[in-house]
């Protein structure tokens, strides 16, 4: 075999080697097609990230395709009551006031069981209002989250669409 051909072959190996890397090296939230959570019935959690604005704290869920319903409730104590599974829990962000969310129909696995979230279940933040996130739990579909908050003068929480997700706006 010429030597140009086997050149080729080599560089063609170590291309495709490169490829298969980079695919497997990215996000532990970003799935290919083959691997797409599949939430038939709710939507799936897949990450949770923050960011500072010069007027507001905005922290986004990231969901997969599905309508959720949001029930938000403030909060100065930092016992938060945990849907229908009764449980409550202590947040263990420190805040000087909280605002607990009860997203549903909502979960942090797939159909197959697959989890969906890998993320830390806690997120502290350095931001002027919102000083990090917990999720507390999972219950039959209510996914239930508390958020610690500075100093701050409202909130506001909506969705978006292509892609999902649900964004809550801490005011400064």
């Amino acid at each position: 075999m010429p030597k140009s051909h086997l050149i080729r072959r080599s560089a063609t190996a170590v291309a495709a080697l490169v490829c298969l890397t980079a695919i497997g090296s990215g996000p532990a939230w970003a799935h290919t097609a083959s691997s797409a959570p599949v939430c038939a019935h709710s939507a799936c959690l897949l990450a949770v990230r923050a960011g500072a604005h010069p007027d507001f704290d905005r922290l986004v869920f990231d969901l997969t395709d599905g309508s959720v319903r949001i029930r938000e409730t403030a909060s100065d104590s930092p016992d938060a009551y945990v849907g229908a599974s009764g449980e409550s829990k202590h947040v263990q962000i420190p805040g000087k006031s909280y605002l607990y969310l009860d997203i549903q129909p909502a979960h942090t696995v797939d159909d197959r069981g697959t989890p969906t979230f890998t993320g830390p279940p806690s997120q502290s933040f350095a931001l002027p209002s919102l000083t990090g996130v917990e999720l507390m739990g999972e219950w039959e579909g209510h996914l239930t989250a508390a958020l610690s908050l500075g100093d701050y003068s409202r909130y506001r929480v909506f969705t978006l669409t292509s892609p999902n997700r649900l964004v809550i706006d801490v005011y400064h």
